[in-house]
């Protein structure tokens, strides 16, 4: 009975010496970064809503955020209006 007793918290250590350093792992992953079409269609669409309608440049922009609008909906992804962002399957 005392061998019980004094593996138990030998188990536990060992379970919380590998537990933490996978913590530590997964914490220190890097964020996903955003795919150069989403960085795209964010940069256009920033251009498109702040230019003037009547511009040129505004309206390329826009041409440009559509454009890549249809790629994203062909991908898969979906615009998440409420805030201004897209949801793409993995």
């Amino acid at each position: 009975m005392t061998l019980r007793f004094r593996t138990a918290p030998l188990r536990r250590l060992r379970r919380m010496a590998v537990a933490i350093p996978l913590a530590v792992l997964g914490l220190a992953l890097p964020a996903h970064a955003q795919s150069p079409i989403i960085q795209g269609w964010l940069a256009a669409n920033t251009l498109c809503k702040g230019g003037p309608p009547d511009d040129q440049k505004t309206q390329q922009a826009c041409a440009k955020r559509d454009e890549l609008n249809a790629r994203l909906k062909r991908r898969g992804c979906e615009y998440q209006a409420d805030g201004d962002w897209w949801k793409c399957r993995r």
